[in-house]
């Protein structure tokens, strides 16, 4: 029973999957045909120019599926352990000046022992789930063996969510896709990155490995290695009830339960392990799947003995049809005396619309998710 509580605790920290974001008008000009192969030769000789991507390792935490990676802050570099969020624009770290007990559990950020410390003061504060305020601060933060001079980030003095204690990352890695600047007006890490000619595009792809492999980040560029198919690049959106950027896809389908038909909308995010969806559309699958209630609102156990029955997951993404058997969108915990706990990763959400689906690593763990900012659109591919 300790086993599930812990699981079910975790599901609180995923409700942060949607963040509310200033939005971005992106206008892509036309380029008349006779003047595209001269860009094309111009954009060939600035690729050849252009700095080497960088890649942060990945490490695996077992229990919740969360894939974890460390950065560095300040100078000496502190290094903290951080989660990767491919949308949110504003990185942070827990400060030396919070005593929550968030903050004393993990590592802390101390600015007088950085000689590259500048200070802003501009306040900040992350609700939806995330529930963590302080000030932003500048020093340089060395991601990947890149480091970014006078970043801005989140100085965290205050985390007061409950079921954080049990998070095992220090901090958030944040990359922004989408936007330029955090809603404080700090530019994201991939934009400093960036204009300081640490990397030369806006392109980051991840790879998360299953069983006991790790995973990867690439930033300004792709891993081909990382992939054993094409890439089926799905456009960008911006999305006005979620205030965030999504791919727009063609339909989601279990079985013959449809998840979504029409104007459909995904985010992949690392920093869930979860199909994150509608009560209803959740409620609708797991019935289908012969889902019961376990006291969790959204969430819904399995009869571990079926499993190998149930219907596989289809996503039309660009034409492409992305599929997961029921052994790679579901969890089996093994918990005392052999017993073993099945668990649906189909889980609902209040205040989450039909169309609006969130996947995380139980889908990125199949499949290689590519964010490319400059073209506004986000690659699917099997994962080598």
């Amino acid at each position: 029973m300790l086993r599930l509580v812990s699981v079910l605790a975790c599901l609180g920290a995923l409700e942060a999957a949607v963040v509310a974001v200033p939005h971005v008008q992106v206008n892509v000009p036309h380029v008349p045909a006779p003047v595209r192969p001269v860009i094309g030769a111009v954009l060939e000789q600035r690729k050849a120019a252009e700095p080497a991507p960088v890649s942060l390792p990945l490490t695996k935490v077992e229990a919740d599926r969360y894939f974890l990676g460390e950065m560095a802050v300040g100078t000496p570099g502190q290094a903290m352990t951080v989660a990767v969020d491919i949308t949110f624009p504003l990185s942070y770290v827990p400060s030396i000046n919070c005593s929550d007990q968030f903050c004393t559990d993990h590592k802390q950020y101390d600015s007088a022992a950085s000689s590259t410390y500048e200070a802003d003061g501009t306040p900040f504060e992350l609700s939806l789930g995330q529930n963590v305020s302080g000030v932003i601060s500048k020093d340089a933060i060395s991601v990947a063996g890149a480091t970014v001079s006078g970043q801005a980030f989140g100085e965290a003095t205050a985390v007061w969510n409950s079921y954080a204690l049990r998070a095992p990352n220090d901090g958030v890695l944040a990359l922004g896709f989408g936007f330029s600047v955090s809603q404080e007006g700090a530019t994201t890490i991939m934009g400093s990155m960036i204009e300081q000619g640490l990397i030369g595009q806006w392109l980051a792809g991840i790879w998360l490995g299953r069983g006991d492999a790790g995973g990867e980040l690439t930033l300004g560029g792709l891993n081909d290695d990382r992939r054993s198919s094409e890439l089926a690049w799905a456009p960008v959106t911006f999305n006005e009830e979620h205030q965030s950027w999504m791919a727009s896809v063609e339909s989601l389908a279990v079985g013959e339960t449809s998840i979504c038909s029409e104007n459909c909308f995904v985010t992949a995010l690392s920093t869930t392990p979860y199909f994150f969806m509608s009560m209803d559309a959740a409620k609708a699958v797991n019935d289908a799947l012969g889902g019961f209630d376990i006291g969790a609102p959204g969430v819904a156990g399995l009869d571990c003995s079926t499993l190998y029955t149930l219907p596989t997951l289809q996503i039309e993404a660009a034409g492409r049809t992305l599929e997961m058997s029921p052994l790679e969108y579901t969890y089996i915990y093994t918990l005392g005396g052999g017993v073993q706990m099945c668990l649906s990763g189909f889980v609902g959400l209040p205040d989450f619309d039909d169309n609006v689906t969130v996947l995380g690593s139980l889908f990125m763990q199949k499949f290689y998710t590519a964010y490319d900012m400059d073209n506004m659109r986000v690659g699917f591919a099997d994962s080598a």
